[in-house]
């Protein structure tokens, strides 16, 4: 007898033995892995096999209706009981077919279906390949490039201050005196990957699983993959064309959303323009801002009903922006306003705007880069208007982050870099509306959208 092989790396029209999950269809039969399947014919007269019968076959025997079990043997065709169990066979491949000589049941389910499999609406098969693929072509991708990749910490004392962003506390307890250390679930390695920076590092990237309290939709899960790099002396047009080179490697033209012509560029002063009817750098103080949205009509009095400019502008992007950008393929919006610069720069030739850029496809945001700050002065600043931001919001203190900022008085070079979606940008290639097709352990809410289920 020969080898057992695996399903996807049978040879083609010849004598296989081979195992996976046996599954009726209809009136039909098919064995399949995660990778694969095939129609299995069960001819009348199949061969018996099991350990007490090894080396003798009843060929012809024509059991049919009847069932001889015990470890693990079986002679007859399957009936309704072997649906999903898992099964060893023997047989000949014709194409896509194998005509079954003898087979036997390893173990047969006890439950119709597990939390993984009810979840998904795209083969979980499919997913798994397409990342691994992914990640496969990324790390090739930085490697002919120059890049080095680098592992930074899971955990860290100091998240950074984003009032936006909700880190997942994660306090350490240690063995010996001071054992209790506060920390948290990094919400991006951006941190620790600009203090390589300061340390001579120059291009640098790494894929890694980040973690963000808050959201739990089709799109959002709290832990995700994010692929993160940095080019340091060089300028964020150089980082907009990795994107780009990396994202239209993978939306190819055998993607379900495929990107075969070149990415677009918009301005946010553009955008909000088409959107919304004004010009967004001439209101970036709140008082102003409010007042061309009353002027204008643009939200319900619901929605103006906050205090920061901020908030305000993200409620123009829910209500008008986002639409918008759903109707516009895929586009880079580059030059966002000052008053959301994070941890950019602002432009040289206009210090009313940012080196920030986001690239959206159909509406789905797939990457946020800058033009990195490197004035350690300027960053503690903001830092502090952060941590007063949420203080003033009733949000969590979180800790100032001394470490990164001793790093930029140490030096850091004129840098950019760009975080970008892994799990999105899946979703876009198969063409799935939600994060838990492409990451089968996400959290999901039920059918009444009420409860967050634990797969």
């Amino acid at each position: 007898m020969t080898e057992s092989q695996r399903l996807d790396r049978l040879s083609s029209d010849s004598t296989v033995r081979t195992r996976g999950r046996l599954v009726q269809q209809k009136d039909t039969w098919r064995l399949r892995n995660l990778h694969c399947e095939y129609e299995v014919d069960f001819a009348t007269g199949s061969h018996l096999t099991g350990s007490h019968l090894t080396g003798s076959h009843l060929t012809g025997s024509h059991l049919t209706g009847s069932r001889l079990t015990g470890s693990h043997l079986t002679g007859s065709p399957p009936t309704d009981d072997d649906n999903h169990a898992l099964v060893e066979l023997c047989g000949l491949r014709e194409g896509n077919q194998i005509r079954v000589t003898s087979w036997k049941v390893i173990t047969r389910p006890t439950i119709a279906s597990t939390r993984l499999s009810r979840q998904r609406t795209t083969s979980l098969g499919r997913a798994l390949n397409a990342r691994a693929t992914f990640n496969q072509r990324a790390r090739h991708f930085f490697f002919t490039h120059d890049f080095l990749e680098v592992e930074t910490p899971a955990w860290v004392r100091a998240p950074g201050t984003d009032v936006h962003l909700s880190p997942l506390a994660a306090p350490l307890h240690l063995e010996g005196p001071h054992r209790s250390s506060p920390g948290f679930l990094h919400t991006s390695p951006e941190l620790s990957m600009k203090r390589l920076l300061c340390e001579g590092a120059e291009r640098i990237y790494q894929l890694t699983h980040v973690w963000r309290d808050g959201e739990v939709t089709p799109r959002h899960n709290p832990e995700f993959s994010l692929l993160e790099w940095y080019r340091a002396w060089e300028p964020l047009d150089a980082i907009i064309a990795d994107v780009e080179a990396l994202v239209r490697q993978t939306l190819d033209e055998h993607s379900a959303r495929p990107i075969t012509s070149p990415i677009h560029r918009i301005t946010m002063q553009e955008l909000v323009d088409q959107a919304c009817g004004f010009d967004i750098l001439e209101h970036l103080d709140f008082e102003s801002l409010r007042t061309v949205v009353h002027r204008l009509n643009l939200l319900p009095p619901h929605l103006t009903a906050v205090r920061q400019w901020d908030e305000l502008f993200f409620a123009l992007v829910v209500e008008h922006i986002d639409p918008l950008l759903e109707t516009l393929g895929a586009v880079f919006v580059t030059d966002w306003p000052a008053p959301l610069a994070v941890l950019a720069r602002r432009s040289e030739t206009d210090p009313r705007t940012a080196q920030r850029f986001e690239l959206y496809v159909d509406g789905v945001e797939l990457a946020n880069g800058f033009g990195e700050l490197t004035d350690p002065v300027e960053q503690r600043r903001r830092f502090a208007e952060d941590q007063a931001a949420r203080r003033a919001r009733g949000l969590p203190a979180l800790p100032m982050p001394d470490a990164f900022l001793e790093a930029l008085e140490y030096g850091m070079p004129p840098s950019s870099g760009v975080a970008l979606g892994v799990d999105r940008l899946l979703m876009l290639k198969l063409g799935t509306r939600s994060i838990r097709d492409v990451a089968p352990f996400s959290l999901w809410r039920n059918s009444a959208g009420e409860l967050v289920d634990w797969p």
